[in-house]
């Protein structure tokens, strides 16, 4: 069973809990994103497998997950880069902070992207299926409601800071 730290607003570890009972009761945790870009600047979008039990058959911009107690921010990002998409070695590019709240899903998230043109291998358990797409398409996506709520909150921050 996985170990998470629980933290507190600032991101400070209050205690640990099981991956069941963080899920279970939405404690605020830390979770790591990443935008995998191709080099024609085409994202990677995935539809989410449909036995997951956050947003289940959406769609989704980024990889990432929940961070493991005694793991970086970095070191979740890689790993769940590595189970989700099958990438290894491709190159993190720190981007943001953010916070997201729902009844849910509670996390301190740091945001990182990367360029990857190699064989992506998706993880079943988790991933569906999964295409490079325009930041066009994947905006239109987002306002069809197609894009699961954490990846609307976390690309619109994304577009955001890129339109600067």
């Amino acid at each position: 069973e996985e170990v998470i730290n629980i933290v507190d607003d600032n991101d400070a570890v209050i205690r640990q809990a099981i991956w069941q009972e963080m899920h279970s009761k939405g404690l605020l945790h830390r979770s790591a994103n990443i935008f995998v870009f191709n080099s024609k600047g085409e994202i990677f979008m995935h539809k989410r497998n449909r036995s997951l039990p956050l947003y289940p058959g959406m769609l989704d911009v980024k990889a990432g997950g929940v961070v493991k107690a005694g793991e970086s921010y970095e070191n979740a990002a890689k790993r769940e880069l590595n189970e989700e998409l099958g990438i290894e070695g491709a190159k993190l590019e720190y981007l943001f902070d953010l916070k997201f709240r729902s009844p849910h899903n509670n996390n301190n998230r740091k945001v990182y992207k990367c360029v990857y043109d190699g064989k992506i291998t998706l993880q079943k358990e988790e991933v569906e299926s999964g295409k490079f797409i325009t930041i066009e398409e994947a905006k239109k996506m987002m306002a069809e409601g197609k894009l699961s709520p954490s990846a609307v909150h976390v690309f619109k921050e994304f577009l955001k800071r890129e339109e600067k």
